[in-house]
């Protein structure tokens, strides 16, 4: 999408900086020529002018606030010439100098002083002080009640436009959010919810959010059948020419035609070129996609040539690199490589007017400045469809090493883009859409490995499946950490303050009734921009602390990995492709990778398996079960030596759904011959625990029965997210009362398994064990909660609540139910309660992927922490109950349904030693006690 200068971004200020009276004679008269010079695009005039005025007394005689309303219209000129430096230097100057001890100043001109600068600081790619200064400008703004409402809503919208451009599509869907309420409110503004409407299509297409963008499509064409006459026809073509390219995504191939012919009926080649440029644009890749390459062709000519004629013009150049881009993927399909390699260096050209090259003509990642890394990342994948294109004409390797080189420029921009974000949704979100890049390096690197044998690609292919792994997770952890060990504790406090206040304000907004949501959203965007505010300051006073949040992520080498498991253990990763699973084996003497077609008939097979596994109703389908598998371990166990029997693995997409124990191998399940741990990410396996303080209690455990009015009570705080409801639990007393015996515990059972308890003992436990309810939202994963006996006002344990009330647990038992689930994002995994209390800092995690019977679930925890105790590596001890309560169960209790659905997330070791080895140093210590008493004996008896 290319990116237009907004002349909506300055039009508030145009508006509240009008002339006023009661000013002298000079300022009213240049104030008026310089407004309509402005208002008749004679920007240059302007320039001239102030340089003129300067030299004249009257100017030097003004008061501080007139000298600087004479500024910023100097500041807007410059702007509007695409001179963003320039621009920056005049609001700088009314903002620092001029109005910086004057008190004649209203605090609404300054606060549109302030958000100029943050736009032209965003114009320059600068995006730190660009963000501050929106901020800055936004607390002002929202702290005036007289600020007019509908100057507010365009400020919303300039700011979610702000914020997709930095591709931070969840604080950008919240102003845009906050906008849209208001126009709804206000009279006379459907062509203001027309635009808006158009500004989240286009948001929704850039984050591949297709069905979305459907909706706002319908939703914006809906205004207009109503309100037809009050809709610009430009606007009404865009929103055509937005639907055409959602349309176009889906492969709805004829109503992208349709909507593509709709703009172009509205749009004037001569009055409209730009708009019509796109038109001619989505025309010629719907006829790429049908194969018409040469109607494309030209079609994508004719729309450069308009975009150029606009660059001379002072038109952003951005525009003319997409028309590059775009020609250069049509040249690439009719096989024109030399003339498309010529068209991408055009588009980097133009993308990057002020960059290094490298021999290849690609950027030098470091250093370059693009104000859209997402079409940036676009470009580069085009280079490596060039390269591809030339080994398969020449059958190179050179070629294809060239495009892994690409790769690794790819993913440098992904990093980089990371490391912009604050807040963990944000981190998400952005990471989710660029998940492709990853899997395309992936096979490259493995190609590579098989034309060459070089288990260097073996390698390549590895670290970049290893690069996706729970990397928010990690930035999180990091976040955390920096905080706690790098600075004051004042500082620690104050940050935990305004996080809860902000996580608070985010739970309200979630569970507010419609007419209450308005002023909670304004409260939650506020207290999101004081911690951002905060945060930021703490990174520049304290730099110790930045450079641990923002310490780099290396994935841990293959030898690491290798030193950090032991040698009957084998860890398996797995990255899910558009069309593949590829699966990377390791273990202290093997790595070797195997690769698996990932179609409809494995998708369906897991929909199928996991469905299965959850009803005790439903039979198993031994073709299901196989088929899976085949896909994902059988390969790999077969190319394993004989000494291994246990197998952390850290899955991927849709196999984090699967219990993998519970598959069959044709003749027994996984678990008979295989313990089966799971992780986030190779990282995070044998991790010490940082926090390092002594626990106070072995074992503490909370289990409730709650009250008959709990589903009611959920219902009511609307924080119920399934059909289902919530039984009593009848049985957890005893479940925590036969763990709390084995470690001589304490336990908390109904009213006493409260929230406060919670907090005030948890964070001194080595176990904490939670017979209780969860509530997963599959939607948003930080209203997912476990659920503490129901008779406090408060007893939803949240992932916020975790992060500031750090744990020091060494194993946590989640036997409610569903707490392995919640919501999946490509690499990053399940973000649900298993996720926050690793975050929050437990070590271990037992949770589960579904609710099975009270019964079950008392046996294989009761088992489970027996052999915990013992001295068994967690891994092991779940098998050993597993394997346990498969022995003595009858068989139609036998179904996965009862047993599969625990699993180990975190570790592969002992919480506790062996009991064997223990009596082993008894022995040894009994025999030389002995020793030592002969040998005094011994010497008695020679003295005497």
């Amino acid at each position: 999408m290319t990116v237009l200068r907004p002349l909506l971004l300055l039009s508030i200020a145009l508006l509240t900086l009008s002339w006023t009276p009661n000013t002298n004679d000079f300022f009213s008269l240049y104030y008026q020529i310089i407004n309509d010079n402005i208002k008749n695009e004679r920007y240059e005039a302007n320039i001239d002018l102030i340089q003129e005025l300067k030299a004249k007394s009257g100017y030097q005689e003004l008061d501080c606030y007139h000298k600087g309303k004479l500024l910023h219209k100097i500041g807007v000129s410059h702007y509007m010439l695409l001179q963003d430096d320039e621009a920056v230097t005049f609001y700088e100057e009314v903002a620092f100098n001029v109005w910086k001890d004057c008190p004649e100043v209203p605090i609404s001109e300054m606060a549109n002083t302030l958000y100029n600068l943050g736009v032209s600081y965003q114009y320059l790619n600068n995006w730190e002080p660009a963000k501050k200064y929106i901020d800055q400008s936004l607390q002002i703004i929202e702290s005036l009640r007289d600020y007019p409402l509908l100057d507010l809503a365009d400020k919303y919208y300039g700011i979610g436009n702000f914020y997709s451009l930095l591709n931070d599509y969840f604080r950008s869907q919240l102003y845009y959010s906050k906008a849209l309420n208001i126009y709804e409110v206000l009279d006379d503004t459907e062509s203001w919810r027309f635009i808006l409407l158009n500004e989240l299509i286009a948001m929704d297409i850039n984050f591949k959010e297709f069905h979305k963008a459907k909706k706002s499509i319908e939703d914006a064409l809906a205004i207009y059948d109503t309100y037809p006459n009050e809709i610009d026809p430009i606007n009404l073509a865009k929103v055509y020419l937005n639907a055409g390219t959602t349309h176009l995504e889906l492969k709805e191939y004829t109503n992208a035609r349709l909507m593509a012919n709709n703009a172009l009926e509205l749009l004037d080649e001569l009055t409209e070129p730009f708009y019509y440029s796109i038109g001619l644009e989505l025309v010629a890749m719907i006829q790429t996609e049908e194969g018409k390459l040469k109607e494309a062709e030209n079609n994508m000519y004719r729309a450069l040539n308009l975009r150029k004629a606009l660059y001379l013009k002072g038109e952003s150049q951005h525009a003319i690199a997409a028309a590059y881009e775009n020609l250069c993927d049509i040249l690439i399909r009719q096989g024109a490589l030399a003339r498309a390699d010529q068209h991408l260096s055009h588009a980097f050209d133009m993308l990057l007017p002020h960059d290094d090259f490298d021999a290849n003509h690609l950027p030098i990642i470091q250093t370059s400045r693009a104000r859209d890394d997402e079409q940036l990342i676009r470009l580069m994948e085009l280079k490596t469809k060039i390269f591809e294109a030339k080994y398969q004409n020449s059958q190179n390797v050179g070629f294809l090493d060239a495009s892994l080189n690409v790769q690794h420029k790819i993913d440098s921009i992904v990093k980089r883009g990371l490391l912009s974000f604050q807040f963990q949704q944000s981190k998400l979100e952005f990471l989710e859409i660029r998940i492709a890049h990853y899997a395309k390096a992936i096979k490259d690197a493995l190609r590579l490995y098989d034309l060459t044998n070089d288990v260097f690609y073996l390698n390549e292919a590895y670290e970049f499946s290893s690069k996706t792994k729970a990397l928010v997770l990690q930035q999180e952890l990091n976040r955390i950490n920096a905080l706690s060990t790098n600075t004051d504790k004042e500082t620690v406090l104050e940050e935990q303050a305004l996080r809860e206040h902000m996580n608070g304000q985010q739970a309200s907004l979630f569970e507010a009734d419609e007419a209450d949501k308005d002023s909670i959203l304004q409260e939650y965007l506020i207290a999101q921009n004081r911690l951002d505010a905060f945060l930021q300051k703490v990174e520049q006073n304290q730099p110790e602390y930045y450079n641990q949040r923002y310490k780099f992520l290396k994935v841990p080498t293959l030898e690491e990995t290798r030193q950090r498991i032991p040698k009957d253990l084998a860890v398996v990763e797995f990255f899910v492709a558009k069309d593949s699973i590829y699966s990377f084996w390791i273990t202290k003497t093997q790595f070797f990778a195997k690769t698996a077609p990932f179609d409809d008939a494995v998708q369906d097979a897991i929909d199928t398996f996991v469905s299965q596994c959850n009803s005790p109703l439903q039979s198993i389908s031994p073709a299901a079960s196989q088929l899976l598998f085949e896909k994902t371990l059988q390969e790999g166990l077969q190319e394993l030596n004989g000494n291994i029997d246990r197998l952390s693995i850290i899955p991927d997409g849709p196999l984090h759904t699967v219990s993998f124990e519970a598959l069959s191998n044709g003749n027994n399940f996984v678990i008979n011959d295989y313990a089966v741990s799971y992780a986030y990410a190779a990282a995070l396996l044998n991790q010490e625990n940082e926090m390092g303080q002594k626990p106070q209690w072995e074992y503490v455990g909370f289990g409730a029965e709650y009250s008959q009015q709990l589903n009611e009570k959920l219902k009511t705080s609307k924080r119920f997210f399934g059909d289902e409801l919530l039984g009593q639990l009848t049985m957890s007393r005893q479940e925590i009362e036969d763990a709390a015996a084995i470690f001589k515990g304490v336990t908390f059972v109904n009213e006493e398994a409260s929230l406060s308890n919670f907090f005030s003992h948890a964070s001194k436990a080595k176990i904490i064990h939670l017979s209780l309810h969860g509530l997963v939202d599959f939607d948003d994963p930080y209203r997912s909660a476990v659920i503490f006996d129901d008779s406090e006002e408060v007893y939803l344990l949240s992932p916020q609540d975790l992060y500031k009330n750090r744990l020091n647990a060494e194993l946590v038992l989640l036997s409610a139910c569903h707490s392995a689930s919640g919501k999946i994002y490509q690499g990053e995994g399940v973000q649900g309660m298993s996720k926050a209390f690793l975050l929050g800092g437990a070590q271990n995690i037992l949770s589960s992927l579904w609710n099975a019977t009270e019964t079950s679930s008392l046996l294989l925890t009761n088992s489970f922490l027996k052999n915990i105790k013992t001295g068994e590596a967690t891994d092991i001890a779940l098998q050993k109950a597993k394997l346990n309560y498969l022995e003595t169960a009858t068989p139609s209790q036998q179904h996965p349904y009862y047993w599969a659905n625990f699993i180990i997330l975190g570790e592969v070791d002992s919480i506790y030693p062996k009991e064997n080895s223990l009596y082993l140093w008894m022995g040894i210590g009994v025999l030389v006690l002995g020793f030592i008493f002969f040998l005094l004996f011994r010497n008695q008896m020679i003295f005497k």
